[in-house]
């Protein structure tokens, strides 16, 4: 394991692209972003922290 390189961030960042497909993951990554900033948006609201907070 001594011969593993450590990565260097965030130089190394774009290597994560050589592991996970962007023509294929690359939509259901937004959608699940958006889905959860929705969420995030309807609990923020529901508990009453929203614009008339």
């Amino acid at each position: 394991m001594s011969d593993v390189a450590k990565p260097k961030n965030p130089e190394d960042d774009w290597k994560i692209w050589l592991v996970v497909n962007p023509a294929t993951w690359l939509m259901p990554i937004f959608f699940t972003v958006l889905l959860i900033a929705i969420a995030v948006h309807w609990v923020v609201f529901a508990v009453g922290l929203g614009w008339h907070a």
